[in-house]
């Protein structure tokens, strides 16, 4: 009972509250874009492992792009261009050979070799002039073949040895591109066969033996790629490329059942940056363990664990018992604290314990078909939601159980360990002990890491120190603050990978957002979480786009849950001249102007029937802020809003007229205060008030008075009950139902009452048909029995001529 206590009190202290997204045509999430991360530590010779990073998308997805090359500093590369300068007697530049071998276009190598123009088509390429010399002719037709084959190549993708889908072969009949591929590798092959015969450079040889290799992989003829390699090469040699990269395709050439074929997978993983992806991908575990050394051992337990998205913790333990100088152990270690993360922290974006729905009128919601099934399978779904949340406990335990065993063989390997990695373990250990609530060790594990750690160390180690502040002390408190500001412009500031980078400040922000909601503080709350938006987002121009300006990306949250107080805070907050640095912070962001602000603090006024108030505050705009394209108002706030909506047929409606929301909220105050004056008038006035706020609702011209946004889907917000008094107002028009009453009670004549009655049946109608409920029929049926009395009136003509006609009597009255 003890851990369960403690796991919820571990999920109140952190739950998070979910994203904001945007969703625009044609932008898509992967599973691993809902995912919190707050742990990314990059040792240099780690970064080769990037594609590796735990995810929940396939590990197989590289997309192009180079943030999950496997290669990202082109070692591989810069190897093969050292070997050419080395070739060619150290007088290129290794700059002009990487030129010339990445990043020029084959076909126009191949067009000015022909037209005999490399010098003038490639300059003062010093890699070029070399290549053109005389006695270099056996170089430079190396790099002509090497340029034909490269049509064929996929280019940059990080399995190249696969065949690329290339858009100029325009056949029609797919069949014919294939035969047309294999007719090119097959003549690939026996070209570059021709010229390994010839050749009698050793740099060449090779270079020429791996063009077999690769061709005859391709063309199919795996005993040819053996052959060839087992001639020219013999075996991997880490300080020779084209071994290693040869050896890649006799391991993918041999048979499954052959000890060799793992042998070089392995040594290929060790020995090359760029075919890391590659021997990994085709790795598995039928292998014999007894055919390799403890070494080996090691490092294919270390490929299996690449590919492992559970968990992974004994194959890290055997493989650190196996080699404990295995530099990959600590890659290792990374992704199981990325699992943990994402079994304990990310369900709670989702879960029971979260704050998800971004809507807060969700209770509302009806769905016949689902209130049917729900009813149909109520002992079921009462019966699954019990096991699910038994499910969920028992998840959490046995995490919480994995997360204190990964803790313990840190704790184990950590005294062993040496410079970056010993501070690694540190921070590692840090790191789960505050997803262990244990603020104790964390703080001793962040005072292990030396102050001449690895920069991505140093940087995890300003994030474990803010997250400890947030757990250890008052958030409200100027020292906290100081410590978050110290801390986390250096998090903004140093070079990372971006996406990833931007993931841990968007976690670690998104909890202390939640940190200050729990406190009430919903200015700072609200702010840190636009803040936390701004990291998900920081790659995705189309968010900033949106956030651009005034608008509701950047005023939606103080309009779900902030008050009129918080609103006057906000206002003050921006409008402050001298801000402190964790106000500079804050406000440090895409946000709306403070007018924006005011408009949304007159709203919630208005809301409220603070009239007052929301004059005031509305007034003390420019006064053409509506006019203006802020919050679309010009195209939603366009009708005169004392004519109810529909008593104009459309092509009558001209959609020109200037609302100014401080000068129809001064004539609503003027009009109550005659109502109350004139008696005579009184029905009058409380019918043109009972207009305008029947257009301030759902149904209404002016709807934009009282929300910023309009959906034929509100009306499935039928439930009405659990709603907040202006939200039911809105729905129901229920002030100007008051008001259309008021004006029946006061009128004097007929004209009065029948405009009030007839106004009164289309609203219970309206309500009846989106609420279904008993008492609206009722009384839209009872409006519509009195307006028999009213037929002559001219108010009853002027209805029965527009757009309201069908809601004033039924066919048996008219």
């Amino acid at each position: 009972m003890k851990l369960r206590i403690y796991i919820v009190c571990f999920l109140s202290s952190i739950a998070l509250l979910a994203p904001q997204y945007i969703n625009a045509c044609g932008f898509y999430e992967s599973e691993s874009d809902y995912r919190a991360m707050m742990f990314r530590v990059y040792l240099p010779w780690l970064r080769c492992l990037q594609p590796f990073t735990y995810t929940l998308s396939s590990v197989y997805y590289s997309g192009g792009d180079d943030q999950l090359s496997s290669d990202p500093d082109e070692n591989d590369r810069y190897r093969n261009c050292s070997e050419w300068l080395a070739a060619c007697k150290n007088k290129p530049s290794i700059d002009d050979i990487y030129k010339i071998q990445y990043n020029t276009n084959a076909d126009l190598f191949i067009k000015a070799y022909n037209e005999k123009t490399l010098n003038e088509t490639f300059g003062n390429n010093s890699f070029i002039k070399y290549l053109t010399e005389k006695g270099n002719e056996s170089l430079l037709n190396y790099m002509l073949f090497a340029k034909k084959a490269e049509l064929y190549e996929v280019g940059n993708s990080s399995r190249f040895e696969e065949w690329d889908n290339r858009n100029y072969y325009n056949y029609k009949n797919w069949e014919d591109v294939q035969k047309d591929k294999a007719s090119a590798k097959w003549n690939l092959m026996n070209e570059a066969q021709t010229l390994l015969n010839k050749e009698s450079s050793q740099f060449l040889k090779q270079r020429y033996a791996f063009q077999v290799c690769r061709s005859s992989f391709q063309a199919k003829q795996f005993g040819n790629v053996i052959q060839t390699y087992d001639k020219y090469f013999g075996k991997v040699d880490k300080n020779n490329l084209m071994s290693v990269w040869a050896g890649l395709f006799k391991a993918m050439s041999l048979p499954s059942d052959n000890p060799d074929r793992y042998r070089y997978f392995i040594q290929v993983f060790s020995s090359s940056d760029e075919k890391k992806f590659r021997s990994v991908e085709l790795f598995d575990d039928k292998y014999n363990e007894e055919d390799f050394t403890p070494k080996e051992l090691s490092t294919a337990l270390v490929m299996l664990a690449l590919r492992n998205s559970g968990r992974a913790l004994e194959q890290i333990r055997e493989a650190y018992n196996l080699d404990k100088s295995n530099e990959y152990i600590p890659f290792l270690v990374l992704r199981e604290i990325n699992k943990l993360e994402d079994w304990l922290i990310t369900p709670l974006f989702y879960g029971k314990y979260s704050m998800t729905n971004s809507d807060p009128f969700h209770c509302a919601y009806y769905n016949e078909w689902y209130e049917n099934y729900k009813r149909e399978h109520a002992e079921e779904e009462e019966e699954n939601d019990s096991e699910g949340d038994k499910l969920q406990e028992e998840n959490l335990c046995t995490d919480m159980e994995y997360l204190a065993e990964l803790k313990a063989l840190l704790t184990d390997m950590l005294p062993s360990a040496n410079g970056q990695t010993k501070d690694f373990y540190a921070i590692s250990l840090a790191h789960l002990s505050l997803l262990q609530e244990n603020t104790s060790d964390a703080n001793k594990y962040i005072s292990k890491v030396s102050d001449k750690a690895n920069p991505s160390i140093l940087l995890q180690k300003k994030l474990e120190t803010i997250w400890l502040a947030i757990k250890t002390q008052n958030i409200e408190s100027n020292k906290f603050k100081d410590v978050f500001t110290d801390n986390i412009a250096d998090l903004e500031r140093i070079s990372m990978p971006g996406y990833q980078n931007n993931r841990m400040l968007y976690t670690l922000t998104l909890s202390l957002s939640n940190e200050y909601l729990k406190k009430e503080n919903r200015v700072y709350g609200i702010l840190m979480r636009l803040k936390s938006d701004s990291y998900y987002n920081a790659n995705n121009d189309w968010y900033f786009s949106y956030s651009s300006g005034d608008s509701y990306t950047t005023t939606g949250y103080f309009d779900k849950t902030a008050t009129i107080s918080d609103m006057d805070i906000l206002i003050s907050l921006l409008e402050k001249s001298k801000k402190t640095a964790f106000e500079d912070y804050l406000c440090n962001q895409p946000l709306s102007s403070v007018n924006a602000y005011k408009e949304l603090k007159g709203t919630m006024a208005f809301r409220s029937n603070d009239l007052k108030l929301a004059y005031t505050t509305f007034a003390s705009m420019p006064q053409d802020y509506w006019q203006s394209s802020n919050f679309s108002f010009r195209h939603y706030l366009n009708e005169d809003p004392f004519i109810p909506k529909g008593l104009k047929a459309d092509k009558h409606r001209a959609f020109d007229y200037k609302f100014n929301k401080a000068d129809f909220v001064k004539e609503l105050i003027d009009l109550q205060e005659k109502a109350t004056g004139d008696k005579s008038k009184s029905a009058d006035y409380y019918n043109k008030l009972g207009d305008a706020y029947f257009n301030t609702t759902y149904w209404g011209n002016a709807w934009m008075m009282t929300r910023y946004s309009w959906s034929v889907g509100d009306t499935d917000y039928s439930k009405i009950d659990c709603l907040p008094e202006w939200m039911r107002n809105y729905m129901t028009a229920g002030t100007a139902r008051e008001y259309y009453e008021k004006a029946l009670k006061e009128a004097v004549n007929n004209e009065q009452k029948a405009y009030a009655t007839i106004m009164l049946r289309y609203i219970h109608y309206l309500c009846f048909s989106f609420r279904s409920q008993q008492a609206d029929l009722n009384l839209s049926l009872k409006y519509e029995r009195d307006l028999t009395n009213y037929r002559t009136t001219q108010a009853y003509e002027i209805f029965r001529s527009n757009c309201i006609a069908p809601f004033i009597a039924s066919k048996n009255n008219k």
